[in-house]
């Protein structure tokens, strides 16, 4: 898994308030997204999105970790 890129995907799933959004803007099908960030949290060992099928929201431990992200991406 290339860490950067699950990285930028999980920043872009927050940004977009959803998979499906973030892979629109992306230009990616949302399986590729949704496979990056799942695979972002078992390295992590930690989940990072509470996901329901209308939407996702950051996890006590994503909302310390998408501000780290945010800051090596920019």
């Amino acid at each position: 898994m290339d860490k950067l890129l699950a990285m930028k995907m999980f920043v872009a799933t927050v940004d977009a308030q959803g998979f499906s959004a973030a892979a629109r803007r992306l230009g990616l099908a949302t399986s590729s997204v949704t496979r990056l960030v799942d695979a972002l949290e078992a390295s992590l060992g930690a989940t990072l999105l509470n996901r329901s099928t209308r939407q996702v929201s950051l996890t006590e431990a994503g909302a310390r970790y998408y501000p780290v992200s945010y800051t090596h991406l920019t």
